[in-house]
């Protein structure tokens, strides 16, 4: 792709509250044609049961935005950073209220890019949450409250003094401590005790019982968005291992006769699509919970009734995953799969294996990242089967041969509104081979707080329509 990706930042995000995201892995219940979340700002604890929702795990350590438009304070971006962690003489000193210029610096930092996110996302007012650590009782004394003299309070006051200086309103804060949250605003003791209330209180919510409905659960953590890519048995992998290898030398081998080059392209990419189509027939044939049992099992399901799977739940062959792994390393085959996910794409890959991307690629890919007319959302029938290949590539490759394969889900998942995981994959990609460009494209993306051209088309929908 030929993108330019906007300067890399340190804070990560979540694209908007659209409809809930499609897959990166596997069909779920919903699509991208369903309607957004609609919800009454009036009591922020909705907005407190929507977090891990929209985020796709629950966060911890973190400081967390959310981005209400206009008058009628329609959720938009949700922005998640990491906050420091803090030594045991760091809270000392916070319960004594001595703070270190090091650690304002650090933490305001922190505050500074969520809120100039918000601003650029149009946000009039935002919601914050402070994840952190629970109080140790030892360090405060009873007079002292863990709200104020504490890390939280030191990122509210900090908070307060970015949205004032951004015209921005602080609508709420609120801190969780992983058993329960407690309003950071409010001192009242009637209404907001300081030792909170129990984040299960939340589970019964408005909002959680429609996220739940529809299909949505979040992972216990960040790693956890990850628990459909855990590594296929030993054997397996080895097999695929060997099988990348030697495809590797054998495109090695072509790379000097451009034709020679080519036909390897195109046998790689009849094989994507011929894996990618036994996935879609396996996903239309099997009814919910029919998968094999690894297979429910990585997914977050009960094994059902066994299903023409291959070992370890898996549909496809090692080697031929291997051989699809090293050919995802050509950048011209990687955005040949890419395109065949999107609407209209025709024999289009077809041709760009042979000759490189053109126009008509760039069109198609500018729906996805460019502006908003013509914009292209996401269809879970031609996104979901070349996913599922994509992840069953990764858990057979987990290390520096599968990097081009957990960059492509990292974008896969980046255009169904899914940030959080597509952070993941594109930092997991990136570690296991450093210069993933595809992965460093995503990050750009994310971090500058970029939502894909769909999302960014029915944002001015809504604000047309008031």
């Amino acid at each position: 792709m030929t993108t330019t990706p906007p300067p890399r930042r340190p804070a990560r995000t979540t694209p908007p509250a659209a409809p809930p995201p499609l897959p990166a892995a596997a069909p779920r219940p919903g699509t991208a044609a369903e309607p957004p979340v609609v919800l009454r700002v009036s009591d922020p604890r909705e907005l407190l049961a929507l977090v891990p929702h929209q985020l796709g795990f629950r966060p911890e350590r973190s400081l967390v935005l959310v981005c209400l438009r206009g008058e009628r304070r329609r959720v938009g971006l949700v922005v998640r950073a990491d906050l420091p962690r803090l030594e045991a003489a760091e809270r000392r000193d916070l319960a004594d209220r001595r703070v270190g210029g090091d650690l304002v610096e650090r933490v305001g930092g922190v505050v500074d890019r969520l809120v100039d996110l918000a601003v650029r996302d149009g946000a009039a007012a935002v919601v914050a949450v402070v994840y952190d650590d629970p109080a140790e009782p030892d360090l405060l004394s009873a007079d002292q409250d863990p709200r104020v003299d504490g890390l939280p309070g030191l990122v509210e006051l900090l908070l307060g003094g970015a949205c004032a200086s951004a015209g921005v309103r602080l609508m709420d804060a609120w801190w969780v401590d992983g058993l329960r949250y407690r309003s950071l605003g409010c001192r009242d003791a009637r209404c907001c005790p300081a030792e909170g209330a129990p984040l299960e209180a939340l589970h019964g919510s408005v909002v959680a019982a429609e996220m739940v409905s529809r299909g949505s659960s979040p992972a216990d953590s960040r790693d956890g968005l990850l628990d459909d890519l855990r590594p296929a048995p030993p054997e397996q992998r080895r097999d695929a291992a060997r099988s990348a290898a030697t495809a590797r030398r054998r495109a090695r081998r072509a790379a000097a006769d451009q034709a020679r080059a080519a036909r390897v392209r195109a046998e790689a990419l009849a094989s994507f699509r011929a894996a990618a189509e036994v996935e879609r027939l396996a996903a239309a044939a099997a009814p919910v919970g029919s998968e094999g049992p690894e297979a429910a099992e990585r997914r977050g399901g009960d094994p059902g009734p066994a299903v023409a799977h291959g070992p370890g739940g898996e549909l496809h062959d090692p080697a031929l995953l291997g051989r699809l792994g090293a050919a995802l390393r050509d950048p011209w085959l990687r955005d040949a799969v890419l395109v065949s996910c999107l609407p209209g794409a025709g024999e289009l890959p077809e041709q760009m294996v042979l000759t490189g991307p053109d126009v008509r690629a760039e069109e198609l890919l500018d729906g996805v990242v460019g502006g908003v007319e013509g914009a292209q959302e996401p269809d879970a029938e031609l996104l979901g089967p070349v996913a599922a290949v994509l992840a069953a590539v990764v858990r057979h490759l987990p290390g520096a041969a599968g990097a081009e394969a957990l960059a492509a889900l990292a974008w896969s998942a980046w255009w169904c509104g899914d940030g959080a995981r597509a952070v993941v994959c594109a930092e997991r990609a990136l570690e296991a081979r450093e210069g993933t460009s595809m992965a460093e494209l995503v990050l750009d993306l994310v971090d500058a707080g970029a939502a894909p051209a769909w999302v960014r088309a029915r944002r001015a929908l809504e604000t047309a329509s008031g």
